[in-house]
């Protein structure tokens, strides 16, 4: 039985693989064009010159790499630049495996990753989320050992993260309130060795910058006001401040149309969101480091990740429909070690939800041969969906917080 389980296992990593070797020549989401331009112009005017913020430097070398290859190799940008995100992809499944194995659970919940619909058409449509993904599951995996050199190892992959996509910011920022909350706690400083390689990043590209530009500021900006780039209040993602767009946007308008000062009337939603945020996020990390005090594995900082970035998408402005990716990646081994029920199926729930509306949107890219269904997707649709999503997050806090059900037994 065992040597079935393993050719069934194997069986369906490869047809996941063939599926997204078939997905390649699918040209994807217009995002892609956005990266290509960017990799060129970093390739042709060196990265001084053509960063503008939005994503952060290493993820414009990154783009830089990609839009070289595409040339040296004669092929279509969106191809090579999935091709790269594969490469990321089955890096993903392979540290998600692990870490599944790890935590004592079966690895056939990393097929969750790699076979459902949501996970696929992420990857067909060609959105660069699979790359810092990457890098935030190699330094989750070697802080479950919870020692200075683990966590030295992390930081290499976390300060590789930082410099990538805004959406790292939270992971970031948790780690940071987690390390001070558990120095106050009990005066470990293990944690603080995390961030060494992030602040040699940092100041390397702040000195890269300066001495390139002669502006202080380039860098700094960049991160600073990173959501002021896309100052909306909804972006296509299922939560609570989609039926408020849906009301407030005029009849023929997108629903991106809104600001999130909702149009002028100087209520700050975005600073709302942020304390919000803020307030449970800092909530969380006591609680998970009081119920998970005595557990083997230091689950914490996972556990607070995966929070974070569920948290964020559906209280924060300006989510689009990528933007619980990483979430919904951290959350397949809470899903594997949880044993409510519940909670299994409202993951499940939002998973297709997710689908669904990246799928409504976008359908899978263009082909010429061949093309998937498409359905009538508007936003009416959406706001039914947006409604059935926030209600499940709420359940999901609900499951996050209670002290009735411990997110991983203490007697591991």
């Amino acid at each position: 039985m065992k040597k079935i389980g393993k050719y069934f296992f194997w069986a369906c990593v490869v047809f996941g693989l063939i599926i997204r070797l078939f997905s390649l020549s699918y040209n994807g989401i217009f995002d892609l064009a956005t990266y290509n331009e960017w990799g060129l112009a970093t390739l042709n005017n060196g990265l001084d010159h053509s960063f503008m913020g939005t994503y952060f430097p290493f993820q414009y070398q990154i783009f830089e790499f990609n839009s070289w290859l595409s040339g040296i190799l004669n092929l279509d940008y969106f191809i090579v630049y999935k091709s790269v995100n594969l490469v990321f992809d089955c890096g993903n499944l392979i540290i998600l495996t692990l870490i599944l194995r790890r935590l004592g659970v079966s690895e056939f919940y990393s097929l969750l990753y790699w076979l459902h619909p949501w996970f696929l058409n992420m990857f067909s449509l060609g959105y660069v989320d699979f790359q810092f993904t990457f890098f935030i599951l190699c330094s989750l995996y070697f802080i479950f050992r919870d020692t200075s050199r683990d966590y030295l190892k992390a930081s290499i992959f976390l300060g590789f993260a930082f410099m990538m996509k805004p959406q790292v910011l939270i992971i970031f920022i948790s780690f940071f309130i987690y390390a001070i909350v558990r120095y106050f706690r009990n005066k470990n400083i293990n944690m603080i060795h995390l961030f060494i390689f992030p602040a040699v990043l940092f100041i390397d590209y702040y000195i890269f910058f300066l001495i390139q530009t002669g502006s202080a500021s380039v860098l700094s900006d960049a991160y600073l006001h990173t959501a002021d780039s896309s100052p909306i209040l909804n972006g296509h993602f299922l939560n609570g401040w989609f039926p408020v767009a849906y009301y407030l946007k005029g009849a023929n308008d997108p629903i991106h149309s809104v600001t999130d000062d909702l149009n002028g009337s100087g209520f700050p939603a975005r600073s709302i969101a942020i304390i919000t945020v803020l307030s449970l996020l800092l909530y969380f990390i006591i609680k998970t480091q009081r119920d998970n005090s005595v557990v083997k594995l230091n689950i914490g900082p996972y556990l607070t990740a995966c929070f974070a970035s569920f948290a964020v998408p559906f209280l924060m402005t300006a989510a689009h429909e990528n933007h619980l990716f990483l979430g919904t990646v951290l959350i397949i081994p809470v899903l594997a070690k949880s044993r409510n029920l519940l909670f299994k199926i409202v993951v499940h729930i939002l998973l297709l939800l997710q689908f669904i509306n990246l799928y409504g949107y976008y359908g899978i890219g263009e082909n010429p041969f061949f093309q998937l269904p498409v359905y009538q997707y508007t936003y009416k649709v959406a706001l039914i969906m947006s409604f059935i999503a926030t209600f499940l997050f709420l359940a999901m806090l609900y499951y996050f917080f209670s002290t009735k059900s411990k997110l991983f037994s203490s007697s591991e």
